[in-house]
């Protein structure tokens, strides 16, 4: 996977270039992210000399096309590399791939909720009021109070901790992933909100549901382990 050796830096991209091999591929979505020494260095791995050395490539290409934009530079390179690349676009797949089905469950809150969520909007309001009204202040309060109903409308233990307060949503949620697991079914759950998804965590180990855990915090070693483990089996949700 061309992602593993794009930076001609690390140590993997170094090992990876001393395997010997009659035919070489490498696969990618983003064969560029950063830079066009990436693209070097991907095709020093699959067709040696092809470009040059990296100084001739920079002085030839690099910095012509990114510093420059010299089109026809660009265009060159394009036409040096083609013969080279397979590229299949969605609308090449599309036949090849199952058809999509998209099932949108509306929830509604409980009168409880309601009325929470009315007493923080009514809160929010009242801050608002009291701060300048041409602060940049008041912006970032705004958005912040606007963060906090949205937090509401998925738990209200978001913003409330210890509240007592039933959410539909998890309730919807729970019976939703029972059906899937009943069914021999696995799934994703996202969520923007870390709280959220450690509140569906807790619910997940009462239940004893197998599943795999990844957010933002995850470090980089535990996130690609705990992917290859869902993607062999182990697992009935991936919490994300």
């Amino acid at each position: 996977e061309a992602q593993a050796i794009k930076n001609r830096q690390t140590k993997r991209s170094k090992t990876a270039m001393k395997l010997q091999g009659d035919f070489k591929i490498l696969t990618t979505g983003t064969p560029i992210e950063n830079h066009l020494g990436e693209i070097w260095n991907l095709f020093n791995f699959i067709n040696p000399g092809l470009l040059g050395s990296l100084d001739r490539f920079n002085n030839s290409y690099a910095i012509p096309i990114e510093k420059n934009q010299d089109v026809e530079k660009s265009q060159q390179l394009k036409r040096l590399l083609q013969p080279f690349i397979l590229r299949r676009r969605k609308n090449d797949v599309l036949s090849e791939l199952p058809e999509k089905t998209e099932v949108t469950l509306l929830v509604e809150l409980s009168e409880e909720e309601r009325s929470f969520y009315e007493a923080l909007r009514r809160n929010a309001l009242e801050k608002l009021a009291t701060l300048d009204e041409d602060g940049g202040q008041k912006r970032f309060q705004i958005l912040a109070e606007l963060m906090r109903m949205r937090q509401a409308a998925c738990h209200p233990r978001l913003v409330m901790p210890h509240s007592k307060i039933q959410s539909s949503k998890m309730e919807l949620l729970k019976q939703t992933v029972s059906e899937l697991i009943e069914n021999g079914h696995k799934a994703l759950i996202f969520s923007q909100f870390v709280k959220h998804l450690r509140l569906i965590e807790e619910w997940v180990q009462e239940e004893n549901i197998s599943y795999q855990y990844l957010d933002g915090q995850t470090p980089l070693p535990k996130r690609e382990k705990s992917i290859n483990a869902f993607q062999e089996g182990t697992g009935d949700l991936f919490l994300i």
